[in-house]
């Protein structure tokens, strides 16, 4: 479910908005499955550091690609200042409202049903045997942290970012440190104001294209994953069958809940959360509820 919604999400800003001047430009199209084509090539042809660096050679070819195109632009990288810095309270003094706070919170519980499905994830790529009730909580625990945090910089709320399980599968890199690095390395991208104009001269097209093959590996982990579930059995088949059904169906059908209360359709509308709320249910229906289902 994570890969799908995020493919989706990435797909539309290859294509763009409909409606607009360059919705569905065969230029943009082309240059994402050009991304996609590199990404894979180096992946096969090349071995070893190269080897694990494919998807940001693929990110760097089609990015070249774009600039001899046209279609990426250099004008607005120099100019401008050197240095940026982030503000404290950039929108005022924060205040407490509880009807505002209603949606976010409801979003926090559906970033807590990602953030877990994500961190089971991530120990399955490096091979590391995890207690759920242990790792999750502390994981969320660190999101709480780094959105309050963030929140007194303008930010949004801070949630695992599952890109990033398609990166270490891709690269095969697991180790803590590399990660704390590129985290450094972001930073200082961010401080840098000339790289941060750089990176957002990199044409959407490239970047997703790039981020869809990385969130397709995502997908072929879960197939991966779900080889391990008995689905000759009636309880299980059911079980992935519902949640795949209600998690599916905000995704591919925009604008299904349109018509139900803003609240709801919060909840209703994001296809991880109603995926998993359905397999929770439907496990202690069949699991857990009645002797006859159990055995």
């Amino acid at each position: 479910l994570v890969s799908v919604n995020l493919i989706k999400v990435y797909g539309a800003i290859i294509v763009g908005r409909p409606g607009t001047p360059g919705f569905a430009d065969p230029v943009n199209i082309g240059l994402a499955l050009a991304t996609v084509a590199f990404t894979v090539g180096f992946a096969r042809v090349l071995t070893g550091t190269l080897g694990q660096l494919s998807v940001m050679l693929g990110l760097l070819a089609g990015a070249v690609v774009g600039a001899a195109i046209g279609a990426m632009s250099f004008d607005g990288v120099l100019p401008g200042p050197l240095l940026t810095r982030p503000t404290l309270f950039p929108f005022g003094t924060p205040t407490f409202d509880l009807i505002a706070a209603i949606p976010l919170l409801i979003f926090s519980v559906i970033s807590m049903a990602e953030a877990t499905g994500q961190t089971i994830a991530v120990a399955e790529v490096v091979g590391k045997e995890i207690n759920p009730r242990d790792v999750v909580p502390r994981t969320i625990r660190g999101d709480a942290l780094m959105s309050l945090i963030g929140g007194l910089l303008g930010t949004s709320l801070i949630i695992t970012s599952g890109e990033n399980i398609g990166i270490v599968r891709a690269t095969g890199i697991k180790s803590r440190y590399v990660t704390a690095t590129a985290g450094v390395i972001l930073i200082a991208i961010a401080l840098f104001a000339p790289l941060g104009r750089l990176a957002n001269a990199i044409p959407a097209a490239v970047v997703g294209g790039t981020a869809m093959i990385v969130f397709a590996i995502i997908g072929t982990m879960g197939i991966d994953m779900l080889r391990r579930v008995d689905l000759r059995g009636h309880a299980n088949m059911f079980i992935l069958a519902s949640a795949l059904t209600m998690g599916l169906l905000p995704i591919v059908v925009p604008g299904l809940y349109s018509k139900f209360p803003s609240n709801l359709q919060i909840l209703l509308g994001n296809g991880l959360a109603m995926g998993v709320l359905t397999a929770v249910l439907m496990n202690i229906l069949f699991h857990h509820v009645g002797s006859k289902t159990s055995s």
